[in-house]
């Protein structure tokens, strides 16, 4: 996209991309000269502007022993990787060890600059973070350290008359109805900091819930949690906290107005958080395994704090850990009503958990695929259950019993081995255009939508995916693929999926585009003898596009 030589470049330290805006943003040393921050656009490669006095001081030049420090510090933030939010079309908001900055996204020009409160040592805060306002559009939010401060957007002052903060490190924000949460992590060790507390090797956080208003914290004191907060999943008036002690996963729920837990004590869970929500009959969850531990489906009883079932629907683990194939193990499940259904592969069964009731069971026997594959993949259709692989798919009736299944053999070439994954919708943060999308779909399905729920999230996942692919800011990583999931429903999604197998006639290899209600194929790409076919299923826009020589790409309309 960019030639480095171009501008004489020794060291490329900052590379981001920019979806609102389709751009690259580079910042780089030079063997001679200052720094620079360049930005180019992704899809002709032309350089928009060029910066060499975004690392200038802001402040007065100092002599002596402060002009010394004032060069350190200089030399330190060029090496520094740059912290980038894109903060609408116009402007693009960075950090340095010098402070934060705003270009403008046009010219590349300073347009105005802010420092940050130092810590208690006067020293340059260690562990930035820049967000979006998901629902005030004059301002930017920035952790740094145990701190959050607003900053406004058009001149750079804060907003409240000191930051909000936690005890230990701001990892990120979510910014719910009812104010910020602010999840806490504690400090590395060695950092020079009096905010790591370790009590039976396991370390002490304390988490805070800011105003919009005046960042005034709920809570007086900080909550205690043990261990770092490393997930926060909205739920109505809550959120759910996971807790990571020691590479063990604990759950509580967070009354978000009041900044108090609803359990006494934190809950421990099998592998780690992947969906929770507060149904009638307590907190329902689902974990997510790894290599060495089985994720689980379970209730905690929030009068109690004890999980209802003593045996909980699990998911198998491999016996090396070395082949392990994370989507085979985890356990699939939908929401449709008051039934959550769940597809374990470790006994290749479905259940059904109601989850008013709090009890679940069952459903039909096992579901057998052909080529020894696990479903890797899970919706809801009118006509039932579709369980997806990479070469079947399954239609279950809601009984559990087998509907419709479908089998195309993989093509028995190691080359094509690589490409058995299909469906791979391009994802924001990779292609600026896609993101753009994205965040177009999910801001119609927010206005469409009558759930004041649904329409919170989808308004927040619509920002996000706007404002950078690469910051799904006001959740976390798993939180924003738990909540895409959740109300994917609301969005026009493909009826199909694709797989690519043999010709039938035996003659080279195709693409086929499956209908998920009955197995049948709805339309093939002949790929010939390509032995490595590359292409990208586009599920937004509605578009496969398939790289027919190189320099060469196909767009088929789906």
């Amino acid at each position: 996209v960019f030639d480095s030589y171009r501008l004489n470049l020794t060291q490329i330290v900052t590379r981001r991309v920019l979806p609102q805006s389709g751009t690259l943003l580079v910042h780089g040393n030079r063997a001679v000269g200052p720094s620079v921050v360049a930005l180019y656009d992704l899809v002709t490669g032309e350089q928009r502007w060029v910066n060499e006095a975004l690392f200038e001081q802001a402040e007065p030049k100092k002599k002596g022993f402060g002009a010394l420090m004032q060069g350190l510090q200089r030399t330190a933030a060029e090496g520094r990787a740059l912290e980038v939010l894109q903060a609408g079309p116009d402007m693009i908001v960075v950090y340095t060890l010098m402070g934060l900055r705003a270009l403008d996204a046009r010219t590349g020009s300073v347009r105005w600059s802010a420092a940050l409160t130092t810590s208690r040592w006067a020293q340059a805060p260690r562990h930035v973070r820049l967000y979006p306002s998901l629902n005030k559009t004059d301002r930017i939010y920035v952790s740094f350290d145990e701190h959050l401060m607003a900053y406004r957007l058009a001149d750079g002052q804060p907003l409240w008359a000191k930051p909000a903060g936690v005890d230990g490190y701001i990892r990120y924000i979510v910014q719910h109805p009812a104010g910020i949460i602010m999840l806490p992590e504690a400090p590395p060790e060695g950092e020079p900091t009096r905010s790591r507390r370790v009590i039976n090797g396991v370390v002490q956080t304390g988490l805070n819930v800011a105003r919009y208003e005046d960042g005034a914290t709920v809570a007086a004191k900080p909550v205690r949690m043990h261990g770092n907060v490393i997930d926060a999943m909205v739920t109505g008036d809550s959120v759910v906290l996971a807790v990571d002690a020691e590479s063990r996963t604990f759950v509580n729920v967070l009354d978000v107005a009041t900044a108090t837990l609803r359990l006494k004590k934190d809950v421990k869970i099998k592998g780690q958080l992947a969906y929770a929500e507060l149904a009638p009959s307590g907190l329902l969850y689902v974990s997510r395994p790894d290599a060495t531990i089985n994720a689980e489906v379970n209730i905690v009883d929030l009068a109690t704090g004890e999980q209802r079932f003593k045996d909980a629907i699990e998911s198998g683990k491999p016996l090396n850990a070395d082949d392990y194939k994370a989507a085979r193990y985890y356990l699939h499940h939908v929401v449709e009503g008051r039934t959550l259904y769940v597809f374990a592969n470790r006994d290749h069964r479905l259940y059904a958990v109601d989850r008013e009731a709090g009890s679940f069971r069952a459903l039909g026997g096992e579901v057998k695929m052909q080529g020894g594959e696990d479903p890797t993949d899970m919706e809801i259709r009118p006509g039932g259950i579709v369980l997806i692989a990479p070469q079947n798919v399954v239609l279950v009736a809601r009984d559990g019993q087998v509907k419709q299944q479908a089998y195309y053999p993989a093509p028995q070439l190691p080359g094509l081995a690589r490409a058995l994954y299909a469906v791979n919708a391009v994802r924001a943060g990779l292609y600026g255009a896609a993101a753009s999308a994205y965040g177009d779909a999910f801001t119609q399905a927010s206005q469409k939508s009558t759930d004041p729920n649904a329409r919170y999230v989808t308004a927040q996942l619509a920002t996000a995916y706007s404002q950078s692919g690469a910051q799904l800011t006001g959740y976390s990583r798993q939180s924003a693929a738990l909540a895409t999931k959740r109300f994917k429903a609301s969005l026009t999604v493909p009826g199909s999926v694709f797989m690519l197998t043999r010709a039938p006639d035996g003659n080279g290899n195709v693409l086929l585009q499956i209908d998920k209600d009955s197995g049948q194929p709805r339309a093939r790409v002949d790929l010939g003898k390509e032995r490595e076919p590359v292409y990208a299923v586009d599920d937004v826009a509605g578009m496969l596009f398939l790289r027919t020589a190189p320099g060469t790409l196909v767009a088929y309309r789906l």
